[in-house]
């Protein structure tokens, strides 16, 4: 009687030493992800421990503890094979959790993944196996981790001093690397430098982006467009200019098929299937401060949002449609080094749903509604125009130049183009040769240090993006630069400049 009654006190002790506290706190470092279809939260925290929460109730639902010790059974497929300079031991997992990312794959399959792009952790049973054959990271710090009909995706982010747009598949099973997909038509110009810390969502094939960051050339630009690329066509599109202000790092939340929107003045909804936006002003006692915003490069913000399920349960009628979702942040204990505690916010508690107004989604359509003066003023424009033209027939305008490159800066026409020293390097030599071979311009980029596979891939994404920025400002139906196959021998390119 007495082993059975410490045994019961045993699991109730550990019940509650798993479970958020009432204070809804937690010591040490962590990352997590949540499942809001089963209303779950998953941490990992600085012990290697992976606990499943019931959102609601804060309670625990699923301890498991991760052994690192003889994770060399496992061979180089494991972390012991990445570092082997050192053990895998909580104590190094502590200092890599701020580089990690969790994300919940499938019911029951977690990964984890160095938020420089790269390295893949699936943690198995109770051990964490490897799952790549790449570089640990990839300069590809603040992009995203997709999951699409059971294929790994990452877009976007940030390294080396410049953001990148590429959008990698993971070849599981065969390369186990990451591998660049080649995307149809054009890409937008919102992301032809790339983008980085932006807010991704994924409705059924298609994957959806606001907001983020482009950097290049120590020049940052905010994306204020909403983009949109087709996973089964592999092709993007700008959707449009969004009638939102994202230069002030409002807090945005991507959640099932809605962006929510806190910025400092009201709050606002983005229903993407319906393509409404939603305008609704704060509740006079909330302070959006509480909740925080959406900063650049920054992974301390952490906040997300859960639908209760309980009203379905007992057959409760909701009176809002938003009185069953509740904001959760982790913030930074005032009295407690080292501690968090988890905050949550009932959304019609934070808005006044009453004061709902939808305004245009995108910026094009509310000038529809104010379309009428600016068409008068366009035809009355025209109209001068061709009235000057018939006087002025006679005098020919002088036609100016195309392109200029001179003291190693390149002009389309009077507009800057920003280039990188492989550009510059490529641009000097079409400069002193009529025609030039594509396979010289690749031997003088492995001269100056890249890898032949890389610098061929160097060599035709600064064409592609030259080449478009050339016919985006000087319209021009002619490439920039021109590419066409010797007469002597068709498999080798021959490489020109547009004359000028």
């Amino acid at each position: 009687m007495l082993i059975r009654l410490v045994l019961i006190i045993s699991l109730l002790l550990t019940q509650i030493s798993f479970s958020l506290n009432k204070k809804n706190e937690i010591v040490g470092k962590f990352i997590y992800d949540i499942d809001i279809k089963k209303n779950e939260l998953y941490i990992l925290n600085n012990k290697l421990e992976l606990n499943t929460y019931n959102i609601e109730s804060g309670l625990i639902k699923n301890s498991l503890k991760i052994i690192t010790e003889n994770t060399d059974e496992l061979g180089n497929m494991t972390w012991s094979g990445l570092y082997d300079s050192f053990n895998l031991n909580p104590d190094v997992v502590n200092g890599l959790l701020s580089s990690l990312v969790l994300k919940k794959i499938e019911e029951g399959k977690f990964y984890l993944f160095h938020d420089g792009g790269g390295l893949i952790i699936e943690i198995f049973d109770n051990k964490l196996v490897r799952k790549d054959n790449s570089f640990p990271f990839m300069n590809k710090f603040f992009g995203d981790f997709i999951s699409f009909e059971n294929n790994l995706y990452h877009f976007g982010g940030y390294g080396l001093f410049r953001t990148n747009n590429s959008m990698l598949f993971f070849d599981e099973g065969n390369s186990n690397q990451w591998e660049e997909i080649t995307t149809k038509g054009n890409m937008p110009k919102e992301i032809s430098d790339g983008l980085a810390s932006f807010h991704p969502l994924l409705i059924d094939s298609n994957y959806y982006i606001l907001g983020g960051n482009s950097s290049f050339n120590n020049n940052r630009f905010f994306n204020q467009s909403l983009l949109r690329y087709d996973f089964i066509e592999s092709e993007w599109d700008n959707l449009g200019e969004v009638n939102l202000d994202f230069t002030e790092n409002p807090l945005i939340i991507s959640s099932e098929s809605c962006y929510y929107i806190f910025d400092k003045n009201h709050f606002y909804q983005i229903q993407l299937l319906k393509g409404k936006l939603l305008r609704f002003e704060y509740q006079s006692s909330f302070n959006v401060d509480y909740i925080g915003q959406s900063f650049p490069y920054n992974r301390n913000d952490k906040t997300f949002l859960s639908i209760s399920q309980k009203g379905e349960e007992f057959g409760i009628v909701s009176m809002n449609s938003y009185d069953d979702k509740f904001i959760h942040t982790f913030r930074s204990h005032n009295g407690k080094m080292n501690t968090s505690i988890l905050n949550k916010y009932r959304l019609d508690e934070i808005i006044d749903v009453n004061s709902v107004i939808e305004i245009p989604l995108y910026k094009s359509e509310q000038s529809r509604n104010q379309f009428f003066v600016p068409l008068l003023i366009v035809l009355g424009i025209i109209i001068v125009n061709l009235l000057y033209k018939g006087i002025k027939k006679d005098i020919k305008n002088a036609t100016p130049k195309l392109f200029t490159f001179e003291e190693d800066e390149l002009f389309f026409m009077s507009t800057k183009i920003n280039i990188d020293n492989n550009a510059l390097e490529i641009l000097k030599m079409l400069q002193e040769n009529n025609e030039i071979t594509s396979n010289d311009i690749v031997a003088k980029l492995v001269d100056n240090g890249l890898s032949y596979d890389y610098a061929s891939k160097v060599k035709n994404k600064i064409i592609e993006s030259l080449n478009e920025k050339f016919e985006f400002v000087t319209n021009s139906s002619e490439p920039f630069i021109n590419i066409s196959k010797s007469s002597q021998d068709k498999r080798i390119q021959i490489l020109s400049l547009i004359k000028s």
